[in-house]
């Protein structure tokens, strides 16, 4: 099947011209677009396809909310309306789904060598999978063993509550709150939320001010400080992060019993992969009290395919369009 496959960001929409077959996905091309930099969702697919004739079938996954028909995104102000592409484009088959329910439906044809171990585990076959990550937001799916294969159930796992583990997380959830209110995880694991964490570690050390919050894209800088080891406050912002990443993936694979693995996608665990490595991280997600031998048995490993969404999508449209 002949496919547009769309990964629709609230940072960057990327799109791509597939073949989907039983056999796995192939991206005959692919573009890059910055979701801000245009007026709407249809605008980029109409740069994207040119002149050239629509594929059969059209599956986007959106960063937000979905019935399949339609979607509001989370972090930009677009809807989108599978029924309208269909009849502006001339799609037989559009499909919307969850940003991370396509990264649920691109497990599978992943490579060993896409994929970076965290804790080597024992996975249970036919057993829930969990996928996270963090990018201009967080991303959380569920897989679940249904009628043969895997089958990724949409969640907003990303906006459950922080919950501090020590001392110092007590300091940053006050920070957080007295800014938002309510204080979700994704305001931690994110892009926006690392110069939120930035912001904290520089109050700690009595700072308020840094060069690097003043770069064009403040996120990735201070990333790449702390990964360097040039900024203290950086390098103590990647720490907390991954320790935060670790409770959080903890904390969801005990709600889901993911025992068929933990996956970190997103444009971010890949980047910070070395202080994912470094031991906060596991330490995080190993703090679960009774559970916390329980947590050493599960696979975790850190998605390294940037096309997993593109791939996910196309299977999607592969297998949903072809049984509806």
């Amino acid at each position: 099947m002949r496919v547009l496959a769309g990964d629709i960001g609230g940072t960057h929409c990327r799109l791509a011209i597939a073949e989907a077959g039983r056999d796995g996905v192939d991206i005959l091309r692919a573009a890059r677009y910055a979701s801000r930099g245009h007026a709407d969702l249809e605008a980029i697919l109409t740069d994207f396809l040119g002149a050239e004739s629509a594929p059969e079938a059209c599956c986007l996954a959106v960063a937000g909310p979905t019935d399949g028909r339609r979607a509001r995104f989370t972090n930009l102000d677009w809807n989108v309306d599978a029924s309208v592409l269909a009849a502006r484009f001339g799609f037989r088959n559009t499909l919307l789904v969850n940003d991370f329910a396509a990264v649920g439906w691109g497990l599978d044809g992943l490579r060993a060598e896409q994929l970076a171990p965290l804790q080597a585990g024992d996975a249970v076959a036919n057993a829930p999978r969990l996928a996270l990550g963090a990018g201009t937001g967080l991303g959380v799916c569920l897989c679940v063993w249904r009628d043969g294969g895997y089958r990724p159930l949409a969640s907003e796992g990303g906006h459950i509550g922080f919950a501090p583990l020590d001392a110092t997380q007590d300091r940053l959830l006050a920070h957080l709150r007295r800014a938002h209110g309510r204080v979700s995880v994704e305001r931690i694991l994110s892009g926006p939320g690392i110069v939120e964490l930035y912001r904290f570690c520089l109050a700690e050390v009595g700072r308020v001010d840094s060069p690097l919050l003043h770069e064009t894209h403040p996120a990735p800088a201070i990333t790449a400080a702390g990964l360097t080891g040039d900024d203290a406050a950086a390098a103590h912002v990647l720490r907390l992060f991954a320790q935060i990443l670790g409770q959080t993936a903890g904390d969801l694979a005990l709600a889901a019993r993911a025992e068929g693995g933990v996956f970190l996608a997103g444009g971010i665990a890949p980047q910070v992969l070395p202080a994912l490595r470094n031991g906060d991280f596991l330490r995080g997600f190993h703090a679960k009290g009774r559970f916390a031998e329980w947590t050493r048995s599960l696979p975790v490993a850190v998605v390294l395919d940037a096309d997993i969404g593109l791939r996910g999508a196309a299977r999607a449209a592969m297998l949903e369009t072809t049984s509806t």
